[in-house]
């Protein structure tokens, strides 16, 4: 008797054990599949409808024109006209989906996205999101200065060749 007791609480408590197993698997695997979601809507950004026949000329642009250059091309003139509007109080078209792209553009050589490129994308973009929200005009202009920053930041680690082209977005106290 003593035997059949012990043997119905070694398999009670086995079952127990393997129900927690699962129970935590179902757990990690609810977590897992959060974490890739979260991934995934950063990787899948629409391609914007980039005009390479502007920003590919060979006697402007002499290092041709991969989905990356383009983009920064057409990013600058985009900063430079919302620049503009900024200094009027006008709030510019909103241009993060376009923008965010450049998470996945594939630049002209493979060193272009270094280590940290990830990290100031996002940073780029979490600063143009931060800017778009704003609606103090005198705020946004702060806002607008930081973006550029970022530019800027990102751009003395890659690219160093337009540095200065990207001060020329800055706004002047």
């Amino acid at each position: 008797m003593q035997k059949n007791i012990f043997l119905f609480g070694l398999v009670f408590i086995w079952g127990a054990f393997l129900m927690c197993c699962q129970k935590q698997q179902e757990n990690t695997q609810k977590v897992t599949q959060t974490e890739n979601k979260a991934t995934q809507n950063l990787s899948i950004t629409p391609k914007p409808k980039l005009n390479y026949a502007k920003y590919t000329d060979s006697t402007l642009y002499p290092n041709g024109g991969s989905e990356l250059a383009v983009l920064m091309r057409e990013m600058y003139d985009d900063m430079d006209s919302i620049k503009k509007l900024v200094l009027k109080g006008e709030l510019p078209t909103d241009l993060k989906e376009k923008f965010a792209y450049l998470h996945n553009a594939t630049p002209t050589d493979n060193d272009t996205k270094q280590e940290n490129y990830p990290d100031m994308a996002k940073a780029f973009m979490d600063n143009l999101n931060r800017f778009y929200e704003e609606k103090d005009k005198k705020k946004r202009i702060q806002l607008y200065k930081v973006v550029v920053q970022t530019c800027i930041s990102c751009h003395q680690t890659h690219c160093t060749g337009v540095v200065k082209k990207i001060k020329k977005l800055e706004i002047q106290d």
